[in-house]
């Protein structure tokens, strides 16, 4: 291969590679649109999503303080009597948080990314029942 296309081909791999260093960079303050999965204490976040047919690989979501009284609908006396309710549940949410590098997170490192939330911009629960 001749000089002069070596340098135009290195140029173009160190374009690449810094394209594809920066989609690995975390993001700070950014708003996310997604689904919100909870799996017993564990929930998940689907960026994207817009229903019950979320796919792709998930965001270990780590909520704020308020999360609970903005996302997490108020535990009724009749909730105790079917603990999928307690333990279950699927919201369309939109969300401010810190997006982390790509990495292993959470237990047994199954997770690439964490969703840090600063604040619960929207949220509105999902009834999924028997499509997922």
């Amino acid at each position: 291969m001749s000089p002069s296309r070596i340098v135009p081909v290195l140029l173009l791999g160190a374009l690449a590679l810094a394209a594809l260093s920066y989609h690995f960079m975390g993001k700070t303050n950014e708003t996310f649109d997604g689904v919100i999965v909870q799996n017993l204490m564990t929930y998940e976040f689907y960026p994207n999503a817009t229903d019950c047919n979320y796919r792709g690989t998930p965001y270990v979501l780590l909520p704020d303080p308020r999360f609970q009284e903005v996302v997490v609908r108020r535990i009724s006396p009749e909730d105790f009597d079917h603990d999928d309710r307690l333990f279950h549940g699927v919201w369309r949410a939109k969300v401010n948080g810190n997006l982390s590098h790509f990495g292993w997170f959470k237990y047994r490192k199954t997770y690439w990314r964490e969703l840090s939330v600063n604040y619960v911009v929207d949220a509105v629960a999902l009834s999924c029942g028997s499509e997922r």
